[in-house]
């Protein structure tokens, strides 16, 4: 019976086709509530940004088949009985996402093409030059002509022109400029618009493209369309509870040769610790990543699938640039105003992060108008973690799983935390000399472990605030904490007096488990811990 109602369950894992999903009754949460809170207003011009593989195209083409006035594919949807006219409009749809942009030639070829397109679907004969702005408003009038309705403007994917040719700031120029010259009747044109809708991963910037668009209404931050893309607690509690069924059925078949079995409520909080957690406003409506949900339901499994199918290099090397750390990221303090930052020029890491879902806002401060962030979920923080010591330590062969073979025993209490030192010893040792030279300093060796320790799905944490400070790392098993203080060019016993000095433990005063101090000693000569000290606090 399980098998069957598994395969009843028709997923449709990618596809960004809303009339699909429909026809063929594959699972849809409704999203036509944030459709109509648009729809029905005064404003013409909206614009929202989501990270990638977030549900973005699929709300492009609801919209489509909205505007089409493809009544039946709404049948039993939020909007059907909401909207009473169902009136056909020309639509008008640009998908930016669908060519890649690397060199000058092929931007007016993409740009071409999809122009090209839409003017033979109108009658117009396609003109091969690069006046896109007259070529875009003379499509937006024929059809206003041919229809006798005003023209629906949905645009997907605005940035990806530019994500494309982050690293060459010449083309970068050049795209800008074709891009400003394509849109530009999106304002001039407003008599023949009923509506204009774009996407994108970066937040807009009226520094940046759209220079002459500045009525976009912005939903980015807006509470209210908070749950627009993505998976939301409540729907996942409603709308999805029969999935989290069917899933959690079908991992305790697969894994019932080991003796493991996992009820409900167990699948469903692992599927909140690895996929829950983004937040795009200061109502901190919880989030889920759609695209990893759908393939977990789908295959059966929890595994990292959103950070699999992109790995942050350039972030990473602007990190590396900027001397940014992993514990550097979490829980700090932004001003509102860094978020507005345009990505086609990456001089600070923080909003690009953001933007692209990597970091989530955490917590937020009215008076001083600052969100502090912080990964969203374990599939990022351990995905990132892993990339980041990957991009470090590309040819330390072996390093991670020679670290990550020494936490499980530790785990397992097959060493002591004495014994686990000593493999900690080892590894930094085989730490190539040409990432410790440059970087010879405290901070490094406390990042590397930390990132090592977090690509290991460790409960580990780095930086965390006390009342007296901020502790190194703190590694979290299951009946003790050890707090871990790195000293570089100093004495163990300096960190461990740190430690105590400082009372880092009383941050844990009504956690039952043990605590245990650890101050390890980076020798400057031997570019690896010299000394260490171990303290039982409690």
């Amino acid at each position: 019976m399980m098998e069957q109602e598994t395969n009843m369950r028709n997923y449709a894992v990618g596809v960004q086709d809303f009339s699909w999903m429909r026809e063929r009754k594959a699972p849809y949460i409704d999203k036509t509530k944030y459709v109509w809170q648009m729809v029905s207003t005064n404003a013409t011009y909206f614009f929202l940004s989501r990270p990638r593989r977030f549900g973005k195209s699929l709300l492009v083409d609801t919209l489509r088949c909205y505007f089409e006035g493809r009544k039946e594919l709404f049948e039993g949807l939020y909007i059907y009985d909401k909207e009473k006219e169902w009136r056909k409009h020309p639509v008008i749809r640009i998908d930016l996402s669908s060519g890649k942009y690397y060199e000058r030639e092929r931007v007016h070829g993409v740009f071409n093409g999809i122009l090209g397109r839409i003017e033979e679907d109108w009658g117009i004969t396609p003109t091969d030059e690069y006046n896109y702005d007259d070529r875009l408003s003379k499509i937006i009038k024929v059809a206003y002509q041919q229809t006798g309705e005003r023209v629906v403007v949905l645009i997907d994917e605005y940035d990806a022109p530019m994500l494309d040719s982050i690293t060459d700031a010449a083309l970068q120029d050049y795209i800008r400029q074709r891009i400003r010259a394509l849109f530009s009747p999106l304002k001039a044109q407003a008599q023949y618009l009923r509506f204009v809708f774009l996407t994108g991963i970066s937040k807009f910037s009226q520094l940046s493209v759209f220079s002459e668009l500045n009525n976009l209404q912005q939903l980015t931050f807006n509470p209210q369309y908070e749950g627009i893309c993505g998976i939301t607690e409540e729907e996942m509690l409603t709308e999805m509870k029969t999935d989290i069924e069917l899933l959690t059925g079908r991992m305790n078949k697969s894994l019932s040769r080991w003796g493991i079995h996992y009820t409900y409520d167990e699948v469903l909080s692992k599927l909140k610790r690895m996929y829950d957690g983004y937040h795009f406003s200061n109502a901190f409506t919880d989030i889920y990543c759609p695209w990893s949900l759908i393939n977990a339901f789908a295959m059966g499994d929890i595994q990292p699938f959103w950070f699999s199918t992109g790995t942050p290099t350039m972030l990473i090397n602007v990190m590396r640039q900027h001397k940014l750390t992993i514990p550097q990221l979490e829980d700090r303090p932004y001003p509102m105003r860094r978020f507005d930052a345009p990505t086609e020029r990456i001089t600070d890491p923080i909003p690009v992060l953001f933007q692209s879902g990597y970091l989530t806002l955490k917590d937020y401060n009215p008076v001083a108008n600052e969100y502090v962030l912080g990964f969203p979920n374990d599939e990022v923080r351990e995905g990132f973690a892993y990339s980041l010591y990957q991009y470090y330590l590309e040819n330390y062969v072996g390093s991670q799983d020679a670290l990550g073979n020494a936490y499980r025993r530790l785990l397992r209490k097959e060493i002591t935390i004495e014994g686990f030192i000593e493999c900690v010893q080892r590894w930094y040792a085989g730490i190539p000399y040409s990432i410790t030279d440059k970087n010879q300093n405290e901070q490094l060796y406390q990042s590397l472990l930390y990132a090592a320790l977090t690509a290991e799905g460790a409960d580990v944490s780095a930086e965390e605030q006390t009342s007296d400070g901020r502790m190194d790392i703190a590694l979290k098993l299951q009946d003790v904490i050890y707090i871990i203080e790195l000293k570089y060019g100093k004495t163990a016993d300096e960190a461990t007096v740190q430690i105590l000095t400082k009372d880092y433990a009383s941050h844990y005063a009504h956690d039952q488990r043990s605590i245990v101090a650890v101050g390890m000693n980076i020798s400057q000569d031997r570019r690896t811990i010299d000394t260490w000290h171990v303290v039982k606090v409690k």
